[in-house]
C-alpha cells in the first residue's frame, strides 16, 4: 500500500464480490477491500457505492436484497465522500482537457477535495496524478 490516505474503485469492489470474477483478480480485489476496511479512516466515494449497486443490479450478481445491504454495510463502516458543486466542476474539467469519462473523473475530484491520496482502480486515464490523486492499477 501506499502511505497517506487511499480508497477504491467501483470496479475494485465488483472484483471482490462478483462470483464469475476472475480468480487472480478476485482475489487481489478481495485483499485491498479487506485493508480498507480495516484502517480507521476508511473511505468510499459516494459515486463507487452507487455505480457498484448500479452493476452488480444490472448484471444480476447478486439479489437486490443483497446488494444492497453490502453497500449499506460498506457505508457504514466507512465515511462516505460526496460530491461538492466545486468536485463536479473539476470533474468537468478533466473530462473537457483530458477526456475523462465524466464517473472517472467525479471519483477523482471527490478524491481530490477529500485529501485522498491514492485511488486503486483499473481505469488509469490519460494522467498518472490528475488533481494530485495517484491512481494505480493493482492488477498489473
Amino acid at each position: 500500500m501506499t502511505e497517506g490516505s487511499w480508497t477504491l474503485d467501483t470496479n475494485i469492489l465488483v472484483y471482490a464480490t462478483a462470483p464469475d470474477a476472475p480468480a487472480n483478480k478476485q482475489q487481489k480485489a478481495q485483499q485491498l477491500l479487506t485493508s480498507l476496511l480495516d484502517t480507521t479512516d476508511a473511505t468510499l466515494p459516494g459515486q463507487v457505492l452507487s455505480e457498484y449497486l448500479s452493476v452488480v443490479l444490472r448484471k444480476q450478481t447478486a439479489p437486490k436484497a443483497a446488494a444492497i445491504d453490502i453497500v449499506d454495510t460498506w457505508a457504514q463502516l466507512t465515511q462516505v465522500l460526496g460530491a461538492s458543486d466545486s468536485a463536479y466542476a473539476k470533474a468537468w474539467q478533466l473530462v473537457k482537457t483530458h477526456q475523462y469519462p465524466m464517473w472517472d473523473a467525479l471519483i477523482i475530484a471527490v478524491c481530490a477535495e477529500h485529501g485522498i491520496k491514492t485511488l486503486y482502480t483499473e481505469d488509469l486515464g490519460s494522467l498518472k496524478r490528475p488533481l494530485g490523486v495517484q491512481v494505480i492499477n493493482p492488477f498489473v
